[in-house]
């Protein structure tokens, strides 16, 4: 078999992260078959930091191209990749519906599938006439969803695609490498225990309530400092603290993200993840191979993660994250002494080869069936 899949992403991270090692994962298995894959980005990374990983990639012999968010030019554009690099398949992820509509008008006519990942669950619109406009263009498309959670709110929203559910993998060689971090370099005070949350987006990560439960450990006189990664919205992040709090305490340090994220996991005692809302969150996943103990809410995105070694607390609840906090420092030592075994059972529950296999048979039926 000869041809390509077309993955095109409204995606411009500042490091390449465990989403595009999952690519090229995949990638390495269609070129097993005589296939390879080229990588449409949004117009967004054209610039930044996510335009140093992405020409690095083009270094290496990958096919980049860039959409214009113009749709009849971007419709274009998708044809003419079809044409030049003989597209059996295209896969998306993260688009949004103008996005999805130059995939449409670029398909239109020809067999040419079209596989729509969903990485977070679908929202419900009220909207009725956007709701059937969604329908009515996603209608030929096959979902594949990040986690059961998600795969049950494309049950409820899409109820006639052909769809189905893959876990997340995650590429845990990447864990394997990574640098001792000193108190120094981020300003924390010596003998306090350390958490780390990603929160670039403030109230759907949980920040809010990670600080407030902190917050009440302090006052109770325990020595915790917060590591709050972010690679964007700094004075959204620090602007929210101010409000909640009155100022942005020493406690609370906003650094900046880290493509060596392993280092952060095995610096920190905890990792948390708070949120109100998640698809498959690879980094609870990459924490909970790591030597930090994990705190998470019980969204059902969460709630059934095969975890060793981590506590849940009932979504929303202060107070529940404040306990769920205390039980799980007390997990620490008792984790640091088992990572052999937790390794083995991470790797066993959530490797990227599973995922990229699975993936991979998803694209051989849907290239099949387009044929008949």
């Amino acid at each position: 078999m000869q041809g390509t899949v077309l993955q095109i992403m409204n995606y411009a991270a500042s490091y390449r992260g465990n989403f595009i090692d999952s690519l090229k994962s995949l990638d390495e298995k269609l070129q097993k078959k005589g296939l390879k894959s080229i990588y449409l980005f949004c117009k967004e990374a054209l610039d930044g930091d996510s335009k140093i990983w992405i020409d690095k990639m083009q270094e290496e012999g990958n096919v980049i191209e860039y959409l214009s968010e113009n749709v009849i030019r971007d419709s274009k554009l998708i044809k003419r990749l079809i044409r030049e690099h003989h597209v059996l398949l295209i896969h998306s992820h993260f688009i949004t519906m103008p996005q999805y509509l130059s995939i449409y008008k670029a398909t239109l006519g020809n067999k040419v599938p079209v596989i729509m990942h969903f990485h977070n669950h679908s929202v419900e619109t009220k909207n009725i006439v956007k709701s059937v406009l969604r329908k009515a263009l996603y209608r030929k498309c096959m979902m594949v969803a990040c986690s059961e959670s998600v795969y049950e709110s494309l049950k409820r929203d899409y109820p006639k695609n052909r769809k189905c559910f893959v876990d997340n993998g995650v590429n845990f060689s990447r864990l394997d490498r990574y640098m001792s971090i000193t108190n120094e370099e981020y300003g924390v005070e010596e003998g306090n225990r350390v958490f780390l949350i990603f929160g670039f987006d403030y109230y759907r990560k949980g920040v809010d309530l990670a600080v407030e439960a902190l917050q009440k450990l302090r006052e109770a006189g325990n020595n915790f400092t917060l590591l709050i990664s972010l690679s964007k919205n700094f004075e959204v992040v620090e602007k929210n603290i101010f409000e909640k709090l009155g100022t942005v305490p020493e406690w609370i340090k906003i650094i900046k993200a880290r493509n060596d994220v392993a280092s952060l996991y095995n610096y920190v005692d905890l990792f948390l993840s708070p949120s109100r809302e998640e698809g498959l969150p690879y980094s609870v996943v990459e924490a909970g191979y790591s030597n930090c103990s994990v705190v998470l809410s019980d969204i059902s995105a969460q709630a059934k993660l095969k975890l060793k070694y981590a506590v849940w607390f009932q979504d929303g609840n202060v107070d529940g994250l404040v306990q769920a906090i205390q039980e799980a420092l007390e997990q620490c030592e008792k984790k640091k002494n088992d990572m052999m075994a937790v390794k083995a059972y991470m790797m066993e529950q959530y490797s990227l080869e599973q995922w990229s296999e699975k993936i991979m048979n998803t694209y051989m039926e849907e290239i099949k069936n387009a044929k008949l």
